[in-house]
């Protein structure tokens, strides 16, 4: 029992740091009390299947790799319709996640719902990669390094993610939309965070 909450503190303490998050935007991530989590990196609480959930869901990890020998990835990830990870849920934007844990992936899939004017914030973002983007209904604009190009319904966008760039709805219905990128899992954690933030903040 205490070898595996010594694996359990360690692991989150350091995931935590490898994704560059203090103790207060786990906090805020995983919905988890700070001092919670500090009692967690510190072996001082036997922590609730509960509380082990919610901080696994902050670090962008899986229960399993939490308590595991060994984090149990598969070749094939089958995700039923109803069970597609939501990353960002409000009355304006809806985010879920349709790729799934494979061992070392290469890719991740978005769909995406979003209200006029809404976006993935002001801040742009940049990463090493490529990104792809399927409007199924509406109209979306990217600004893509000092360019801006608008997508229409049944528009694709591909473009070198190393170029700093955002994205918000500027058409005056509910666009619906897919975005494909290759981008690891550090970094997927950040955008998820910025696309949460971004909800609350009209892009234009």
């Amino acid at each position: 029992m205490e070898e595996a909450l010594q694996q359990i503190s360690r692991r989150v303490r350091d995931w935590r740091e490898e994704l560059g998050l203090s103790l207060h935007e786990l906090a805020i991530r995983s919905e988890v009390a700070a001092s919670t989590i500090q009692k967690v990196e510190t072996g001082q609480m036997v922590p609730s299947v509960a509380v082990l959930l919610k901080i696994a869901r902050g670090l962008d990890r899986r229960p399993a790799e939490l308590v595991g020998d060994d984090a149990e990835e598969s070749d094939v990830v089958l995700i039923r319709a109803k069970h597609h990870p939501v990353i960002s849920a409000s009355s304006k934007m809806r985010v879920e996640r349709l790729s799934g844990d494979l061992f070392d992936p290469a890719i991740e899939v978005w769909r995406g719902r979003l209200h006029p004017g809404f976006g993935s914030g002001k801040g742009a973002y940049a990463y090493e990669g490529e990104e792809v983007v399927l409007c199924e209904k509406g109209e979306l604009t990217f600004a893509i390094g000092d360019e801006e190009y608008v997508v229409r319904e049944g528009d694709t966008l591909h473009f070198k993610a190393g170029i700093p760039h955002r994205w918000w709805n500027s058409g005056d219905t509910v666009a619906h939309f897919l975005i494909a990128g290759n981008f690891p899992r550090g970094l997927r954690t950040k955008l998820h965070g910025q696309v949460q933030r971004g909800e609350r903040t009209r892009a234009k």
